[in-house]
């Protein structure tokens, strides 16, 4: 299905006090929203004009129901939603949006992109 590349540098580790070879995955350059359309056309026979406009679409659906409190669950892919971290206190009275510390977008993925993941090929770049 998927493979990676898996690339050795030497960086110092603290808890052993030597340098060692650590394993990193390699990164390739991110994928722009075209190139994504252009995938998505080629394999589907759909207009790109189409595709852009669907794809503006589901991030636009995404974006107002994530920021409105909502998970969204993208079937095989995963589920979106806001995470948050805050403070507690003593009394339900005490509750105020002060205690809120953190928000971000979380994004746990589905159980078949789990088993993807873990059928993923390692190659090792020399």
């Amino acid at each position: 299905m998927g493979q990676i590349k898996v690339k050795g540098t030497m960086q110092r580790v603290a808890m052993f006090d030597e340098n060692r070879v650590i394993g990193h995955v390699m990164r390739y350059s991110p994928m722009k929203e075209n190139d994504l359309v252009s995938y998505i056309a080629q394999s589907s026979q759909i207009p790109e004009s189409k595709i852009l406009a669907c794809t503006l679409a589901i991030r636009e659906a995404i974006t107002f129901f994530v920021l409105n409190g909502h998970h969204v669950d993208l079937g095989k892919f995963g589920i979106f939603g806001i995470r948050s971290k805050q403070k507690a206190v003593t009394d339900a009275e005490q509750v105020n949006p002060n205690l809120v510390k953190h928000l971000t977008i979380g994004f746990k993925p589905s159980a078949e992109i789990k088993r993807a993941i873990e059928s993923l090929r390692i190659e090792v770049e020399v």
